[in-house]
């Protein structure tokens, strides 16, 4: 159930975490020399996606689904933004999406992982192979979401793109 009613310290955390996503977007995409004046268009456009993930996240939506829908409107918005700038959707919507790679699950994973490798104990070892195995699936679970959430609506949108009406 959608849990509407959001306390102030979950809404710092949201701002926090969605203010920090609109500086990652912005150095990611300068490692790519994307041309200066889009830094801010990309910076907003990171904000905006980490913050609506946070946002879906906090109202109890499931975290792939939520990096899903937060992924879908990212590219939505760019869809749009691109062609008036002239410049490809890539460009803006690959290092909008940075900060929401699960790299602190990926990351647990492999933790477990390790800790599985060097375990004798059965008992414990059934504990980090659990954990391994909900930290791995649900990093696949999100960076399947980000890549069909960055996928899909180009879909739709850009049917119709080169054929002559």
């Amino acid at each position: 159930m959608l849990h509407f009613a959001l306390s102030s310290q979950e809404w710092l955390t949201i701002l926090f975490h969605a203010l920090a996503a609109g500086f990652i977007g912005p150095a990611f995409a300068m490692l790519f020399t994307v041309p200066t004046r889009f830094l801010p268009l990309i910076g907003l456009g990171s904000a905006l996606t980490r913050g609506m993930r946070d946002l879906l996240e906090a109202m109890n939506v499931e975290i792939v689904i939520a990096t899903f829908i937060a992924c879908c409107i990212c590219s939505l918005l760019f869809i749009y933004f691109g062609p008036k700038l002239r410049v490809p959707r890539p460009i803006f919507t690959v290092p909008c999406i940075i900060s929401l790679i699960p790299g602190v699950h990926a990351y647990h994973a492999l933790i477990a992982l390790m800790q599985v490798i060097d375990n004798s104990d059965v008992t414990q070892s059934t504990v980090y192979i659990h954990e391994l195995f909900h930290r791995g699936m649900l990093s696949i679970g999100i960076i399947s979401a980000i890549a069909v959430g960055i996928a899909i609506p180009p879909l739709f949108f850009y049917q119709y793109r080169h054929t002559k009406l």
